[in-house]
C-alpha cells in the first residue's frame, strides 16, 4: 500500500474495511496523505461498479489519478470543519453523497457515517439525499441522518458500527423475506 512501510499480507486485500481501513486512517490522521491506491481500495469498497468511472473521472480532473489522490488528500486536510470536507468533495471533486461519505468514513469513522440505501432503507428515510448537490441543506440533512443511525441502533456502538447495524438488519429482513420466513 505505501511505500514507507511493510506492505501489508495480501490477506488483507480481501475485506479491507476490516484489514487495512483503521491503519489508512490512522496514518492520514498523522500525514494527511492519501495514497493513490487507499483512494481506489475505498472506491473499490464502495462501489466497485463505479471505480473505474471514478479513477477516470479524476485523472481528467486533476491530469493523473495519483495527483487526484494527493489533491483530495490536501483540500480534506486544510479542512477547517466537516462540513468543509464533505463539501469540498462534493463541489470540487465532483462526488455524490454515497461516496465523498464513503471516503470522510472511511478517514473520520467517528465524526462520519457512510450514506447507504441500506441504511436509509432501515431508517424508512433519507433516500432523497442521494442525488442532492452540495449545500447548506444537505450538511443539515446529513447531521440528521448521523443521528438517526445513532439513535436507532443499540447504545454503545460506534458511529461505525451504528451504520454497520442497521446495514446488517436491512440485509437480514431482505434475506427473511426471500426465504418467506
Amino acid at each position: 500500500m505505501r511505500t514507507d512501510r511493510t506492505a501489508p499480507d495480501e490477506l488483507a486485500y480481501y475485506w479491507p474495511e476490516t484489514n487495512l481501513f483503521s491503519a489508512l486512517a490512522q496514518d492520514f490522521a498523522k500525514t494527511g496523505q492519501l495514497h493513490p491506491e487507499e483512494l481506489y481500495l475505498i472506491l473499490d469498497w464502495k462501489a466497485s461498479r463505479a471505480r473505474t468511472h471514478h479513477v477516470h473521472r479524476l485523472t481528467e480532473l486533476a491530469g493523473s489519478f495519483d495527483k487526484a489522490a494527493s489533491e483530495i488528500a490536501t483540500d480534506i486536510w486544510k479542512a477547517d470543519t466537516p462540513d468543509q470536507c464533505l463539501g469540498v468533495l462534493m463541489t470540487k471533486w465532483g462526488f455524490l453523497l454515497p461516496t465523498a461519505s464513503a471516503i470522510l468514513t472511511v478517514l473520520f469513522p467517528d465524526k462520519f457515517t457512510i450514506y447507504d440505501r441500506r441504511v436509509c432503507k432501515a431508517l424508512g428515510d433519507f433516500d432523497k439525499l442521494a442525488n442532492w448537490k452540495w449545500s447548506d441543506k444537505l450538511w443539515q440533512e446529513y447531521q440528521r441522518l448521523i443521528a438517526a443511525v445513532q439513535s436507532a441502533a443499540p447504545s454503545g456502538l460506534s458511529l461505525r458500527n451504528c451504520d454497520r447495524w442497521l446495514w446488517g438488519r436491512d440485509k437480514r429482513e431482505v434475506m427473511l423475506a426471500e426465504l418467506g420466513v
